[in-house]
């Protein structure tokens, strides 16, 4: 049986097609994430690491008094380069062409610093997704796991009433790494 069959057989959810449209929305919501200087509604997509990443591009923006400005993002395609399983998860390696303005603006005075506010880059983009094995499901109402009130995770995964922040990492597939 091969990995990808053995993926199938643990989580009959699975399909390409949405795990590739997953993708590209969790990429576009980090860096957007990145311009807000906010990760609190992504922070159930990603792994400790990527987190701790991210957190100290956005610590390093603010003590300059800066923002990173990714304009015009978009992802124009995403491959599946790899599926692997270890015991205890499967590893799902992606590649992700993207396309946006990159530059940099002071905080206060939203000013240009540095960048390229002009050309689109195009820019290839790794990505490591895991999931682990006989994974929890999900229902399709999300309960917080602090208070027991319904979710929304799409649309930050930091409940509303408690603020208990719904991780993904018993359930569905987190961002372990991106090489950017």
């Amino acid at each position: 049986m091969s990995v990808l069959e053995n993926l199938i057989s643990e989580d009959s959810e699975f399909s390409e097609s949405k795990f590739k449209a997953k993708v590209d929305n969790i990429f576009i919501q980090l860096y957007t994430a990145v311009m807000r200087q906010d990760l609190q509604k992504v922070k159930h997509f990603l792994s400790d690491e990527v987190y701790e990443k991210y957190n100290k591009k956005i610590q390093n923006a603010q003590n300059n008094n800066q923002i990173q400005i990714y304009d015009e993002l978009n992802v124009s395609d995403t491959d599946i380069i790899n599926i692997t399983e270890t015991e205890d998860k499967f590893i799902i390696q992606v590649s992700l062409l993207t396309k946006y303005l990159d530059y940099i603006i002071t905080k206060d005075t939203r000013k240009y610093v540095s960048g390229n506010r002009d050309v689109r880059t195009e820019k290839r983009v790794n990505l490591n997704f895991s999931k682990i094995k006989n994974a929890k499901q999900q229902e399709s109402v999300r309960k917080c796991p602090g208070c027991g009130a319904n979710m929304d995770i799409n649309k930050s995964g930091v409940c509303e009433y408690c603020g208990t922040v719904y991780t993904l990492k018993e359930y569905d597939w987190i961002l372990d790494s991106i090489n950017d």
